[in-house]
């Protein structure tokens, strides 16, 4: 039988699966993302961003694939004290930029971590709250550890983690501990 505390820490191990501490802001601007994909489709009018066809985002310790992936942006005002000289993106105000707002994959979704996986038909994450969310057939796995669910819904900065079934499918998890905590 688990305890409840190493019950909680498999939990918080699951949760830090996708999104450990935030990097320092230098650490962001030195790892580069790599984006590949069949088509490319823009929309300013939407402010979206559609890659379509076998996508595939790499980035040090984070790989994604899908069918499909939708980058929603949005245009933010810089701080009067960062504006630089008037410079900003093309056809753009000089004191605002544009950063993502959130970012759906969808399509034999794949996600890996480091050693941490999930899976799902569609993964949907909100950049400013710090949510992730798997939905159909989703599953994260850790090595022997593993959770499925219809939807798998990660909280980062809360340090939450809700896994819901369905009426024809429930919450299924496999904990595995090593040897010396067996005891």
């Amino acid at each position: 039988m688990m305890r409840p505390r190493r019950g909680a820490a498999l939990i918080l191990l699951l949760l830090l699966m996708f999104f450990g501490p935030r990097a320092e802001a230098s650490e962001e601007q030195d790892a580069s993302t790599r984006i590949t994909s069949e088509r490319l489709r823009y929309s300013h009018h939407d402010n979206r961003i559609e890659f379509i066809g076998r996508v595939r985002v790499d980035r040090p310790g984070f790989e994604m694939r899908s069918e499909r992936l939708l980058v929603y942006l949005q245009t933010v005002r810089r701080d009067e004290s960062a504006v630089s000289n008037g410079s900003g993106e093309p056809g753009q105000e000089p004191n605002s930029r544009v950063e993502v707002k959130k970012m759906i994959a969808q399509g034999k979704v794949y996600l890996k971590h480091g050693g941490r996986v999930g899976r799902s038909d569609t993964a949907t994450y909100w950049v400013d709250r710090e949510v992730l969310r798997l939905e159909g057939n989703a599953v994260v796995e850790e090595g022997p550890t593993k959770l499925k669910g219809h939807m798998i819904t990660l909280h980062v900065q809360d340090e939450e983690l809700d896994v819901e079934g369905r009426s024809e499918r429930r919450v299924e998890g496999m904990f595995f501990l090593p040897q010396e905590e067996r005891r």
